[in-house]
């Protein structure tokens, strides 16, 4: 006998023991499917097999012959790995949920209509509060307080900024708070004026906590509804993992009620928030490393610091002056000793820092904070991040990889809406615009490259921010134009950024992130091949389920199995939980 036929007679042999041999039980079957793996061994796949929580198998079709259990027919959908947001805001917005909603609305007249609906539900001496507006209907990012005087003079109104860093109060509101013409801005914070010098209104930065603190509190269990709210948005777009990017204590209080009754469908990293730009602080020995990497658990191990602000109210710190008015460099909001100190005990303790940074200047400080910790106390497996990322130095680039600091980008800012090209442009110039957001630039000098939605100051909504990415240009087809196309990054950069890259932020990259043998079966299917489309309909995707752990989190619509699968499986095993 030959060699080719011995290897013959050996593929028949093993084909027909295979054959022979009883099928192993599984909890579900995905099949004739489009699979993006995220391994680089395998890339790509048509069969899923889960059992007990994870993937037990991966492959193409001959793996049904070893198997058998509850099947879905994907009809060819595509499959990736569930999506990590490394930077949101679930208990804070879902607050906002709960309150007096202007996002996305469109125009000053709009918002002043849903204000006077929100008016009409309230008792007189009720506060009016929400938030979202976006700052780039107003010159200068500068509402004045007689637009809400308007919507009902004897209301006391507070609305939060669409990017969390500005508030918007009526003049009943700042009598409440004793805010004049003689009170002195807070460090830290701006209280905007007139022309005749009075309080206009808005509030930067930790100016909006001179407010904030007479706003009634809001009752714990609508806290709490509002969380479940934000989190079932969040599964409903694929999102399975995420960070929350400043936790408050009142934000950990939700988040531990909603893990004690089972109601926390999403796998949490809280950033404790060291400082406050206005919206309250956590507590550092809320900061406990014993859990780190354990998927199935609440985890607070890291800290959040703002170092500056945001371009918008130009409070974000910039190497070169604003080409403003004021011409100032914006604000840092620890000066250089006291944020080196800050991060060197942390990074002394294996905590992972996450960085607010939108201006060169803060980036900088970040990384040099870094540095200087690693100096004295060494290398650590930490993974501290940098967020935002609007610009950042040439010089500075190659530092993230050197340092071992992820940029966490939020790419659905990466293109030319009205506050880069109306807010942003006329106060920093066309140089700076042309550099903003550089995540091709940092990609190829080596930098990981995390994502994340900073909802609900944006969209949670992972394939609007990919198609930005790819694009640098509006996946809404809204605003006209591409910003910085050389900072474009590939597609599939965009989704390792959500995938594989947020795993490892989250220090859990040997569970989740790709989907192998072995791994825990969080998992997104969708309605299109994303690399089968233009790129300027990825932003048009659809969520048809969100596996977590193999339990539905959610389902859209998918195929029904047919009578000879149901008759085929009806006894094999459980059938497969279905969510909300």
């Amino acid at each position: 006998m030959n060699k080719n036929a011995v290897v013959v007679a050996a593929i028949t042999l093993t084909s027909l023991l295979v054959s022979c041999a009883t099928p192993e039980p599984a909890d579900l079957i995905l099949k004739n499917a489009r699979i993006y793996t995220m391994d680089d061994a395998q890339p790509w796949a048509s069969i899923l097999v889960i059992k007990d929580r994870r993937i037990i198998a991966v492959g193409e079709e001959a793996l049904l012959e070893g198997f058998i259990g509850p099947t879905r027919d994907l009809n060819g959908a595509m499959v990736l790995p569930g999506f990590h947001d490394a930077h949101t805001h679930l208990a804070y917005g879902g607050r906002q949920l709960m309150q007096c909603d202007l996002h996305g609305i469109d125009s000053i007249e709009a918002i002043q209509d849903r204000l006077s609906a929100c008016d009409a539900s309230l008792e007189p001496e009720d506060w009016l509060l929400g938030g979202g507006w976006n700052l780039s209907l107003f010159d200068e990012a500068n509402p004045h307080r007689a637009l809400l005087d308007q919507v009902n003079p004897e209301r006391a109104i507070l609305l939060v900024g669409e990017d969390g860093h500005s508030s918007w109060a009526s003049t009943r509101a700042l009598e409440l708070a004793g805010i004049t013409e003689e009170t002195p801005n807070p460090s830290d914070g701006v209280i905007e004026r007139d022309e005749a010098g009075r309080p206009s209104g808005t509030l930067r930065e930790k100016a909006q906590a001179l407010v904030q603190r007479f706003a009634p509190a809001m009752l714990f269990e609508d806290a709490e509804e509002g969380a479940r709210r934000a989190i079932r948005m969040a599964n409903s777009v694929g999102i399975t993992s995420a960070i929350d990017a400043a936790t408050t204590d009142e934000d950990l209080a939700v988040y531990r009620s909603l893990e004690r009754a089972g109601e926390l469908p999403v796998r949490m990293v809280l950033a404790i928030a060291m400082n406050d730009p206005g919206l309250g602080l956590g507590a550092r020995s809320a900061i406990d490393l014993k859990t780190r990497g354990d998927v199935d658990v609440l985890r607070t191990d890291s800290a959040k610091i703002f170092v500056d602000g945001v371009l918008e109210g130009e409070t974000a710190a910039l190497l070169e002056p604003y080409h403003s008015q004021s011409g100032g460099h914006g604000h840092l909001n620890l000066t250089h000793d006291e944020l080196t100190d800050l991060v060197s005990s942390l990074h002394a303790q294996d905590v992972q820092i996450m960085f607010h940074a939108i201006g060169d200047l803060a980036v900088r400080e970040a990384l040099n904070s870094v540095e200087a910790a690693i100096e004295t106390h060494g290398e650590r497996d930490a993974r501290h991040h940098i967020s935002h990322i609007q610009l950042v130095d040439e010089a500075d680039h190659a530092r993230f990889a050197e340092l071992s600091v992820s940029a966490n980008m939020q790419a659905l800012w990466a293109m030319p809406d009205p506050y880069i090209t109306q807010v942003n442009l006329p106060v920093v110039g066309q140089h700076r615009v042309d550099a903003m957001y550089p995540f091709g630039s940092l990609v190829r000098q080596g930098a990981r490259l995390a994502a994340g939605s900073d909802w609900s100051v944006s969209s949670m909504n992972p394939f609007l921010a990919i198609e930005t990415a790819v694009t640098r240009s509006d996946a809404d087809a809204v605003y006209p134009g591409v910003l910085n196309a050389d900072e474009a990054v590939s597609l599939h950069q965009a989704i390792a950024a959500y995938t594989l890259e947020g795993a490892y932020l989250m220090h859990q990259e040997a569970d989740l992130g790709a989907l192998k043998e072995g791994m825990l079966a969080d998992l997104v299917v969708i309605d299109r091949n994303l690399f089968e489309i233009p790129p300027a309909s990825i932003g048009d995707t659809q969520v048809l389920l969100t596996l977590l752990g193999g339990e539905v989190v959610y389902e859209q619509t998918l195929p029904a199995p047919s009578d000879e699968q149901e008759q085929e499986h009806e006894n094999d095993a459980p059938s497969v939980k279905e969510g909300s």
